[in-house]
């Protein structure tokens, strides 16, 4: 466990160096958009493309296919159960849809990815990639469309299918499933193509936490509260999730390699792109944004916590 937090160290140096790079001025809202934009469309899938091949068997990648279901289900039950809390305390209609998606979404791919590399490997990424598509569907589906409700704007069913679709269809779910056509198709890629995508997936797990430290920088704590609200996102993400993923990895028999990677993928902030919608459908950006920056300032704290937990399976 120590080595595996060494090694999320060296992550969080570089979010750091984000940080103190956006406080200079060199790092800023645009150049965040531009590093986004290469880490979603370049370097997370040319990763993608190359580790299912690398690391696994046609035969192996089939079996894993089926536990898919984990963190489907891990997802659909924080969000029932997250509408239970906002029932309870009392969230306002405009923000019930906002209220679920923070305390059920993980922010998969700028942390994630990045974390679950530097814990298992290349060799985790198709694990993680199960959570990562079962939240892009969930997410750009049901969560979208209760985000669109709380804007109390008429909702254009055409429009929203076609957002929804779109999001869905993004490169590194595209690469996912080209990095499995390959693998079944038993194509052998020349060296000079593997090389290549190598070299841009090496770029992954910088960009993002670089990104990372200059959202924190930015985002900043000034003027935040810590509510009741937030602190029960806090114990979604930290507690409720894992535990989650746990009891019911569990209860269907899922392999423990499988119920841990599940538990590093939804046991994370929220994701960024959680304020992004918030301030397109103009739903309480401030909630938004103080639960991604108190989530990630837990988190740092929290990790130690989670993969203990991790390893005790």
């Amino acid at each position: 466990m120590l080595q595996d937090y060494l090694n999320i160290t060296v992550l969080f140096l570089v979010v750091l160096l984000g940080f103190f790079l956006a406080k200079v001025k060199w790092l800023n809202e645009s150049s965040n958009g531009v590093f986004t934009k290469i880490l979603l469309n370049v370097a997370l899938p040319s990763t993608l493309i190359l580790s299912i091949g690398k690391d696994y068997t046609k035969k192996e990648f089939l079996a894993l296919l089926p536990n898919i279901i984990l963190p489907a289900l891990v997802i659909i039950f924080l969000m029932a159960l997250s509408y239970v809390f906002s029932r309870i305390l009392k969230i306002k209609n405009g923000s019930t849809g906002l209220f679920i998606g923070v305390c059920s979404m993980s922010s998969t791919i700028m942390m994630g990815i990045p974390i679950t590399v530097a814990v298992y490997g290349t060799h985790g990424l198709p694990y993680a990639l199960m959570t990562y598509a079962s939240q892009t569907l969930i997410y750009w589906t049901l969560g979208l469309y209760l985000l669109q409700k709380d804007s109390n704007q008429p909702i254009d069913q055409k429009s929203l299918t076609k957002r929804m679709i779109k999001q869905i269809l993004n490169m590194p779910l595209l690469a996912f499933f080209f990095g499995i056509v390959i693998l079944l198709s038993g194509f052998i890629m020349p060296k000079f193509i593997s090389d290549f995508f190598s070299y841009l997936g090496s770029m992954t797990s910088g960009l993002a936490m670089l990104v990372i430290g200059s959202i924190i920088y930015i985002t900043g704590f000034q003027g935040f509260k810590f509510s009741k609200e937030i602190l029960v996102v806090i114990v979604f993400r930290f507690v409720f999730a894992p535990l989650a993923a746990y009891t019911i990895g569990t209860a269907l028999s899922i392999p423990a390699e499988m119920i841990k990677i599940t538990i590093l993928m939804v046991s994370l902030p929220i994701p960024n792109t959680t304020v992004i919608l918030a301030k397109k459908y103009n739903i309480d950006v401030l909630f938004a944004t103080e639960s991604l920056s108190f989530s990630i300032a837990v988190y740092l704290i929290f990790l130690p916590v989670i993969l203990m937990f991790m390893h005790s399976i």
